[in-house]
């Protein structure tokens, strides 16, 4: 084995195109833009190959390699400019400015680290594992092919200063028959005839191909029945095509043993010509190279399908949509994509665990692969997605799978002795009326999908005006993070009003959003939005924060009532809402009594027993809890009685017909005698008439809120409009 430090100073350890070959994969098995194999030397950082950014030299002392020859084992960072010391180096902290980092050392099996593999990404990010356990396959094919290449330059170059040296031929052939005798592969001199017969062959042949050498040589087996026949017309084309250039040969193919095992090799070597330019043989090496070739078949398997379902995935599906589209292009036959998304996935995952949530999956993958046809390409392109590619389809045949897909995936899946229930959404685009390229139709397909949820519909077909509403939701999208940021929001507080005293006895915060170019934004526009984005947290922490604050004011002008604030499903999830409850007061310096929470019945039964924790621990730190909108969902206050509940709030398309309605003033008796037999107490939402108010009053309805008592106003007028009810 070559020394590491004689390594360091070689500056092409292996072919340009196998090089090229080995980062191309770590590209596609990371799913990254940029990939760097380095070879350390005393002054610098010399790149063997790079994809993604230029190469050359890069001082040692800012170089991202040093960090993993210094560790000796594999680096990974999410963010490298967060992380010491590597936001120093110049790659980081200049062009092009790298986040994501990831570093394996190549090493020969004892030996010390020569080079790197390294992969990386201007977006911060971690790679998983199983694009981990692939940059380590290629590391350590690198390092085999280095260690090979190194040693058959060392036998070239030894061979070579011996043959110098002796200038008696017998002697020569001796001591090269010696040499070759015990190489681990197998070198050789054979005729140039269709049979190639084999004139020396070195002694490691019984090894590689289970023939011995004299079994060759005497033309008892020859070679050309050892390649495997589907290899061996590529492999005289190549060898032919070299010669008459007079060029070295090379090639891998595979060789069938005696025992019926197949071996893939690698054959390196180049003719011996007469004067006159004539072939007299052929010499060269041949090396075992089955190992490497089942890693690289593990890395494109990694790189093109789908480990939990074994099914293609989103770059296998964009190939084949790619390809399917160029034969429809000839052929100028129609083709469909189907985007089929499992809505409840998440759903699913939260309640029974994600190793139910995979099992879901790989019973959904099942269903598709069974219902499919020859010619149809199925894949996973998402966590929760699958796309399905149907050559020659028009949109009314398209309509009609899609169908049948939705009825095949609903139908109820026996998990751990429960039934679940699938919720897919499919959305279906064409070529050539939805798009020419495979990133349009796959969009677009998405687009058509989403908009599904608007509608009773769960199939849809893309229509053109889909992609401004999705660019507009976009925009507002992020229009919306920015907002969060620069405080365009506003709260205003809808006052609450005990029946028996006429007194006010809180304050409902509902959140505006002041838009610089479309103005006042009312929560019905954008609260969708913030839950598709995942900014609804980032917005209850900045209500929270905001109702506090105007709550501190009002102690202090001595206006201050409670605070109720609004929470969602995504925020009973959320580790760190109690904490940041405690945070907000604690800054302020306030108390329980400050502010409340409102939870709508749909939050609350989307997840009943993450809720009942969530409420139980608010209650015993000394909050208020009411359920908003009764009524609108399940309808039942059954579920109440397992509820650390103090009021329900009933919704205000119950109250609004009080007075004229006799079938809605039955429902709101009911809803708040039945509360009050379990002693919750009752407000009444949209209040709108002095009528309506006395009607709840007679019933002991204990609170109002409306517009009889006052339309949502700003704190600052609440604090002028409170005085009146002093």
């Amino acid at each position: 084995m070559m020394a590491a430090v004689q390594l360091r100073a070689i500056r092409a350890p292996l072919p340009a195109a196998e090089l090229d070959s080995c980062i191309k994969l770590a590209a596609i098995a990371c799913q990254v833009p940029m990939v760097m194999l380095t070879f350390p030397s005393k002054d610098g950082d010399w790149c063997g190959a790079m994809l993604g950014m230029g190469n050359g030299e890069i001082p040692w002392k800012g170089s991202l390699s040093v960090i993993v020859d210094a560790a000796n084992e594999r680096v990974q960072v999410a963010d490298a400019s967060t992380s010491e010391p590597l936001r120093h180096c110049d790659l980081v902290a200049g062009p092009p400015y790298i986040k994501c980092f990831a570093g394996v050392p190549i090493a020969p099996a004892g030996g010390d680290v020569i080079g790197v593999l390294a992969v990386a990404d201007t977006l911060p990010k971690a790679l998983d594992a199983s694009q981990l356990e692939a940059l380590d396959l290629l590391a350590r094919q690198i390092a085999g092919s280095i260690e090979q290449w190194t040693g058959r330059r060392e036998l070239a170059d030894r061979l070579a200063q011996e043959l110098a040296e002796i200038d008696d031929l017998r002697e020569s052939q001796r001591t090269l028959q010696t040499l070759i005798g015990n190489l681990p592969g197998v070198a050789y001199r054979c005729r140039s005839d269709l049979s190639w017969h084999l004139e020396m062959v070195s002694e490691g042949c019984l090894q590689l191909t289970g023939y011995a050498a004299s079994d060759l040589i005497e033309g008892r087996v020859k070679m050309a029945d050892i390649i495997h026949p589907g290899d061996l017309p590529a492999l005289r084309r190549g060898v032919t095509r070299a010669l008459k250039k007079r060029q070295p040969y090379q090639s891998t193919y595979r060789i069938q043993t005696p025992a019926g095992q197949t071996k893939w090799v690698w054959d390196k070597g180049c003719g011996v010509y007469s004067a006159d330019g004539k072939v007299l043989a052929l010499e060269g090496f041949i090396s075992d190279i089955s190992e490497l070739k089942c890693a690289e078949e593990r890395i494109w398997k990694m790189a093109y399908f789908d480990e939990l379902t074994g099914l293609p995935n989103r770059l296998s599906m964009r190939e084949a949509l790619s390809a399917a589209i160029a034969r429809s292009g000839d052929s100028h036959a129609p083709l469909a994509l189907l985007h089929v998304e499992v809505d409840n996935f998440r759903e699913v995952n939260e309640t029974l665990g994600y190793r139910e949530g995979d099992r879901l999956l790989q019973a959904l993958a099942d269903r598709l692969r069974e219902r499919g046809e020859p010619m149809e390409t199925l894949a996973r392109i998402a966590e929760s997605s699958f796309a399905l590619l149907l050559p020659g389809k028009d949109a009314s045949h398209a309509m009609q799978i899609a169908h049948n897909v939705a009825q095949t995936l609903t139908a109820p899946l026996a998990l751990d002795d429960l039934l679940v229930h699938s919720d897919c959404s499919i959305g279906i685009t064409l070529f050539p009326g939805h798009g020419n390229d495979p990133d349009a139709l796959m969009r677009r397909a998405n687009i058509a999908r989403y908009g599904t949820k608007r509608g009773a519909e769960k199939v849809a077909i893309y229509a053109g005006s889909l992609d401004s509403e999705n660019a507009q939701r976009l925009a507002l999208m992020t229009d919306l993070r920015r907002a969060i940021e620069r405080d365009e929001l506003r709260l205003l507080f809808q006052p609450k009003l005990r029946m028996s005293s006429k007194r006010v006895s809180g304050v409902e915060a509902l959140v505006r959003w002041e838009h610089p170019e479309r103005g006042l934004i009312s929560p019905s526009q954008f609260i969708t939005f913030a839950e598709g984005a995942g900014l609804i947290t980032r917005l209850t922490y900045w209500v929270l924060a905001a109702a506090v604050r105007e709550s501190h004011l009002w102690h202090d002008a001595g206006r201050a009532v409670p605070i109720a604030i609004n929470l969602s499903p995504h925020d009973i999830r959320d580790p760190q809402l109690i904490e940041q409850i405690s945070r907000a007061l604690q800054t302020w310096g306030g108390t329980p009594d400050w502010i409340q929470f409102e939870l709508t019945e749909s939050c609350i039964m989307e997840d009943l027993a993450a809720a009942r924790q969530v409420l139980v621990q608010l209650r015993e730190a000394g909050f208020k809890i009411f359920i908003d909108d009764f009524g609108t969902g399940y309808s039942s206050l059954s579920y109440l009685r397992k509820l650390p509940v103090d009021y329900i709030k009933i919704d205000q398309s119950f109250v609004s017909g009080l007075g004229r309605d006799k079938e809605s003033a039955a429902i709101v008796k009911s809803i708040i005698e039945l509360a009050h037999s379990l002693s919750i107490e009752v407000v009444a939402e949209g209040v709108e008439s002095t009528e309506a108010m006395d009607m709840l009053s007679g019933w002991g309805c204990e609170e109002a809120q409306g517009y009889c008592i006052s339309k949502p106003i700003s704190g600052r007028d609440f604090q002028s409009w409170s005085r009146a009810f002093a």
